[in-house]
């Protein structure tokens, strides 16, 4: 195989595509490459050799603060080059836009991968799935979000993760306010958790530190509205006292990644305890 082509994503590739990553299990659907490029419709991408789809990869850019997501690539194409070619692409695609720093989730047996390509490892995450728990858990701090509420949810996670991620929380918000809530003190923001119906996906978990009984509250309440959906989770390591109480209710570690950054990390405040996705950050 020589150098591959790779071109933009087309819906018309949303079939590959979810083809390609249920060979992974990864559970994506069309509505999901739909939702990526509605976030970057020129930042998703498939390879090609001749006419031949082999791999896809999806990226996102937040300001100066690009993210890449899913990379794939076919089993009968892996090892010879397509995958670094996709990352180059994508990495390329970003910088043209103005990203000086570029994040991403490795898997821990590609963080290598990623390291000749100028990636310096951050943090490790560990992803967890399970059902919400059942009945109502009422914890008095823990408060529905409201439309009000955005914009200094928007300001909290912008200090936390270092980034402007405004079009994506809004998103989430749209599509599932009933899976939102906010913790104040006084007429400040302490932290927030957001969930996605469709995703069934819990995250980001954003709380300002010494502060993990608030945490644990939003989560406790997020999971009372999932009772019964298969939801998954993916919380700092270092936050054990998270993924014991979600031990606790029958979650089960699915495994572990490696946050990784290229170029200069952003300051980590210690405020975000899960991600948004793995595709998102």
């Amino acid at each position: 195989m020589g150098l591959i082509d790779v071109k933009t994503m087309a819906r018309s590739d949303f079939p590959f595509a979810t083809r390609l990553t249920n060979t992974m299990n990864w559970d994506l659907t069309e509505e999901d490459f739909r939702f990526m490029m509605a976030m970057e419709p020129e930042g998703c991408f498939v390879a090609l050799d001749d006419t031949k789809k082999t791999g896809l990869i999806t990226t996102v850019s937040f300001d100066k603060i690009g993210w890449i997501g899913n990379v794939i690539v076919d089993t009968r194409y892996r090892s010879k080059g397509a995958g670094l070619q996709l990352v180059k692409h994508a990495m390329n695609y970003l910088v043209r836009k103005g990203v000086t720093v570029i994040g991403l989730y490795s898997y821990l047996d590609t963080v290598p991968f990623y390291k000749k390509l100028g990636f310096k490892s951050d943090c490790n995450f560990v992803r967890l799935a399970g059902h919400g728990s059942d009945g109502h858990v009422n914890v008095k701090s823990v408060e529905s979000m409201n439309a009000d509420d955005l914009k200094v949810v928007v300001d909290l996670d912008k200090r936390c993760a270092g980034w402007n991620r405004e079009r994506l929380l809004k998103r989430i918000f749209k599509g599932s306010s009933d899976l939102c809530y906010v913790v104040h003190e006084g007429s400040g923001l302490l932290g927030f958790v957001m969930a996605d119906w469709y995703r069934q996906e819990v995250g980001p978990l954003v709380c300002r530190p010494s502060h993990d009984e608030e945490a644990l509250g939003l989560l406790k309440v997020v999971l009372s509205k999932l009772a019964n959906v298969d939801a998954r989770i993916g919380v700092l390591e270092a936050k054990q006292e998270i993924i014991d109480a979600l031990l606790d209710v029958n979650f089960r570690e699915e495994f572990r990644v490696t946050r990784m950054y290229w170029g200069d990390k952003p300051e980590d405040t210690g405020c975000l305890l899960a991600m948004e996705s793995l595709e998102r950050g």
